[in-house]
């Protein structure tokens, strides 16, 4: 049997929402897992935790093996809190949740059933938030976030306990970054576990902006800067506090707020100086602004709950992968589609040329999808590989994933979502262009040194007739696209994409999801890039050409949008005679001035000077 030690940290808990929570792991109880709750209450009234107590849930002899809710004689914080409960547990696994947070179903099995799968290196799982994910990057292909969210993470005690826990200096916001940058300079690892969904209530609605998450997240970025950055980063967080001060608020009592920050900051700053971390050969600190890392595109998309009774349909999705002799990269590609939180898929993977090396490679991951190889015995180029793909493909939906390019794990999801609420027979989403630097020697390894998100662009035609800014792992199509229009033009072997984009798109539209959900890697090199680019120009003038032999029926109105779009999207600064009208209209003293340019205008005439 394996024993878990449920942390839950509460203040002033909504009791209902509390209840929610309990019932979520009541449901995930079994002969084989001991849940043992624990209960910090750092309400002010000690009357809240017999409340809690009291809850139906937490009775004797329901779901749980062992109860323990304790009061806290004052509000002990968020990682003090949880430190208090773990020292009241001893179970090999730690299970730290936010009172706001209620699982979904089957969540608590995906997240054990990982770490059944773990080598004994991993130190925490975190949980996915729904409905908004944490938009932190992390590899799509380990799934190793670079740090773990406090509010729905499981721990494993021994590593939690070699690194003393979260350190109490941070009231809240924070510690959880610092607790994981902690763990991995002593070479833990961390792993993300996007089908182990938590539903995180914490916004009222997308964008909100919380004083004491502000307030909270500068000081830890500070200390965090102090202890694992040195004085080079906290004097550059000491400029970025001058000019957040120095901004306009955004909500009452920011500015003050922000100065006693810095002040408190100060206090604290020798222990964060006295318990320095040195970085190590796998643990690098990363700053960016005021977080911790990279982020991705789509912050606030919102995700649907599966305990939502409108659930979106569930159609099967084809995943094409076109491949040739390069099975490292074909088993990170595959990977990436095992990693789906999208479970109705196949994967078509056809290797082009006379080699079978895929096969192998496919095989590994047969009992983790349904994956169908084809080898082509021949070579067929990238266009003629992709039709064999097409045409094996039997779901109602199609995505393009070449070998060398990974999805994120909720890739599938969320454009599935996109097209059902759209009702269009097409989405794409947000990409990373990733400049990567391969090994001369032909080795496996490889560096991702940047990531840049390309292309931005709403769908507008006009404008993909005039480029492409639609990478091919970032679309999903209905295969009705593919037996109307046919698929790629065989007799292409670049842009051989823009073509199909702009044939499925004469009478269809596709809709754009603002969130980053793949990855796609060029060259980095200048050699290598620069050769890329001249074999993409030359077949430019090739793919315009092709583009002669098109029609489309569009009315009058239809063409001034577009061209309106299209102007727009092609200059940095844009102020049509509208827009100068509506902005004069709107100002009065403009306005006023603005009704004498007629008669000015005339008496200018009359006396010779305007023509």
């Amino acid at each position: 049997m394996r024993e878990v030690d449920v942390s839950v940290v509460t203040y002033e808990p909504d009791l209902a929402l509390l209840r929610q929570l309990f019932s979520s792991l009541a449901e995930s109880a079994t002969p084989a897992v001991a849940l043992n709750v624990l209960v910090q209450d750092n309400s002010p009234d000690a009357a809240a935790a017999a409340r809690i107590e009291a809850l139906p849930e937490l009775q004797a002899g329901r779901a749980f093996a062992r109860i323990d809710v304790q009061h806290s004689g004052t509000n002990l914080g968020f990682g003090r809190g949880h430190n208090a409960n773990a020292s009241r547990g001893n179970a090999a696994f730690l299970f730290v949740l936010n009172q706001d947070c209620v699982l979904e179903p089957g969540a608590l099995g995906a997240l054990l059933d990982s770490v059944e799968r773990d080598d004994g290196h991993t130190a925490a799982w975190e949980m996915r938030q729904v409905p908004y994910e944490h938009p932190k990057e992390y590899d799509p292909v380990a799934l190793e976030p670079p740090w773990v969210s406090g509010a729905a993470s499981l721990f494993r005690r021994a590593a939690f306990d070699s690194v003393g826990g979260f350190d109490p200096n941070f009231f809240m916001y924070a510690e959880d970054v610092d607790l994981s940058w902690r763990l991995r300079a002593q070479g833990w690892k961390l792993r993300y576990v996007p089908r182990a969904a938590v539903m995180h209530l914490t916004y009222k609605g997308a964008h909100e902006v919380k004083p004491l998450q502000v307030f909270g997240g500068v000081f830890g970025n500070l200390s965090i800067r102090l202890r694992f950055g040195g004085l080079a980063r906290v004097v550059q967080g000491l400029a970025m506090l001058c000019a957040e001060i120095l901004a306009p608020n955004s909500f009452p009592g920011r500015r003050w707020g922000l100065v006693r920050t810095g002040f408190r900051f100060l206090v604290h700053a020798p222990h964060f100086a006295f318990t320095r971390v040195k970085p190590t050969r796998t643990f690098k600190p990363k700053f960016v602004g005021w977080g911790f890392e990279m982020q991705r595109d789509g912050a606030f998309h919102e995700f649907r709950s599966a305990r939502d009774p409108a659930a979106a349909p569930h159609p099967k999705v084809s995943i094409l992968i076109r491949t040739m002799n390069r099975p490292s990269l074909l088993r990170e590609a595959l990977t990436s589609c095992a990693n789906q939180t999208y479970s109705n898929l196949e994967v078509i993977v056809v290797e082009d040329g006379g080699g079978r090396e895929g096969e192998a490679v496919a095989a590994e991951f047969a009992s983790r999808l349904d994956v169908k190889y084809q080898a082509t015995g021949r070579r067929l180029g990238r266009a003629g590989a992709g039709n064999v793909a097409m045409r094996s493909a039997t779901g109602e939906w199609m995505n393009f994933l070449d070998d060398d390019d990974v999805f994120f794990a909720d890739h599938v999801e969320v454009l599935v979502d996109t097209v059902t609420r759209a009702g269009l027979e097409g989405a794409y989403g947000l990409a990373w262009e990733t400049h990567t630097e391969y090994p001369g020697d032909g080795g496996d390894g490889y560096d991702e040194l940047m990531h840049v998100t390309r292309h931005r662009q709403p769908f507008d035609r006009l404008t993909l007739w005039h480029h492409n800014y639609l990478p091919i792992q970032a679309v999903l199509f209905h295969r009705r696209l593919f037996e109307k229009y046919g698929g790629f033009a065989e007799d292409m072997d670049q842009l051989e994409d823009w073509n199909l984009w702009t044939r499925y798109t004469l009478e269809h539209e596709f809709a754009l999801l603002p969130k980053t959900t793949s990855k796609y890697r060029v060259p980095a090199g200048a050699r290598a890039a620069a050769e890329r680019q001249a074999l993409l120009d030359e077949a430019y003038a090739d793919a315009q050409l092709r583009q002669e032999s098109l029609r489309v029926t569009l009315s009058p109105r239809d063409i001034s949008k577009m061209a309106d779009t299209f102007v727009r999207s092609q200059t940095v600064m844009m102020v049509t005679r509208g827009d100068l009208r509506r902005f004069v209209r709107g100002n009065r003293a403009l306005s006023w001035v603005a009704r004498w340019r007629q008669p000015a205008a005339r008496f200018l005439r009359r006396r010779g000077i305007l023509r």
